[in-house]
């Protein structure tokens, strides 16, 4: 038997399966597979390079200087550039931290769950400017997003802020920036390919939605930027950019190296990190008095905090379960809160 060399787990038999059911999409609506493809193009095109290259460049040169990393806040310094860099920086650069000794595997895992942060340039140029049409609520967006990362850091990480160790570690200036260009070329190759594969996931979400309507709303958790441009509420969206995304969390966990992550303490961040920027969105619109409707030049927005349909929240829990379906051999110490945080 083919399957008889090793006894296979759940997640095996789940990708196994999930790779013949693609093959054969694929196979039977090749134009459903082009179109989504090609719509991941344009995407990186237009918005995912111009956000993420001119930022990963200088972000991943400051990590090859060697006053950066003989800090023994370098921890720190990395939070606050994965602010600016954005998605996958935070986990690019523990995992660079992991490679150059700073930290081990565990310690990469155990801090990346926070190190997940969509960048300025992304929340306010591609959601507030080209998808939103409005600046002011990019910035909105980004000042809820910041605050809930601030916030969840400041409760869970406040001690390793303060102490980790340095490294000693030194490169000529030529050779960093050098590297650092071939680094950010790989980001950003890496974040691409993932957003034009789930964008073919997604176009076939959509194609099936036509006949099984219900499935439109995994839409929400496959793909962030595919997902911010199908809402037409402000919250969500404040809500969806914490959450991230399945996308979000492959890229993260590809570039972040050997970091050793429990997933169920990554998802419940996500979640946590969603809807605390979703509260504080909510807050800010009425402290500053902003007309939703009103502001947004390319929708239009509803005053509303979630969408009353039940079936987006029970999408939600179908993710996280076949999600959690991929760790269920993963060895647990049998205390649920260690196990959790």
């Amino acid at each position: 038997m083919i399957f008889t060399a090793r006894k296979l787990k759940a997640a095996d038999y789940i990708g196994l399966i999930s790779a013949i059911l693609l093959i054969g999409l694929i196979i039977y609506l090749p134009g459903v597979c082009a179109s989504g493809a090609k719509t991941g193009l344009i995407l990186c095109a237009k918005i995912i390079i111009p956000s993420l290259f001119p930022f990963a460049v200088p972000v991943l040169y400051l990590l090859n200087n060697s006053t950066f990393l003989a800090s023994k806040r370098s921890i720190l310094m990395v939070f606050l550039l994965s602010l600016i860099g954005g998605y996958p920086i935070g986990a690019k650069l523990l995992g660079e931290l992991k490679t150059k000794g700073v930290i081990t595997g565990k310690e990469a895992g155990r801090y990346l769950p926070f190190f997940v942060n969509a960048g300025p340039a992304f929340i306010v140029i591609a959601v507030g400017k080209e998808i939103i049409g409005n600046i002011r609520l990019g910035y909105i967006l980004l000042a809820a997003h910041t605050i809930a990362s601030v916030f969840i850091c400041g409760i869970f990480m406040r001690k390793v802020f303060t102490n980790n160790k340095a490294a000693a570690y030194s490169k000529p200036t030529s050779d960093s920036f050098a590297e650092s260009v071939k680094n950010a070329s790989g980001t950003c190759i890496t974040v691409c390919a993932f957003i034009i594969f789930f964008s073919v996931i997604n176009g076939y979400l959509t194609h099936f939605s036509k006949i099984l309507s219900r499935l439109k709303y995994l839409l929400y958790f496959t793909e962030i930027t595919g997902a911010v441009r199908l809402t037409d509420n402000l919250y969500l969206i404040s809500f969806l950019l914490g959450f991230a995304g399945v996308s979000i969390w492959v890229q993260v966990f590809s570039v972040a190296g050997k970091a050793r992550v429990n997933h169920i303490k990554f998802i419940l961040i996500r979640l946590l990190h969603g809807g605390i920027s979703s509260a504080i969105t909510y807050v800010l619109v009425k402290i500053f008095k902003i007309d939703i409707a009103a502001a947004a030049s390319q929708k239009q927005f509803v005053e509303k905090i979630f969408y009353s349909d039940l079936t987006l929240a029970l999408s939600l829990l179908i993710m996280i379960l076949l999600f959690l379906i991929n760790i269920t051999a993963k060895k647990h110490s049998g205390n649920f809160l260690k196990d959790v945080l």
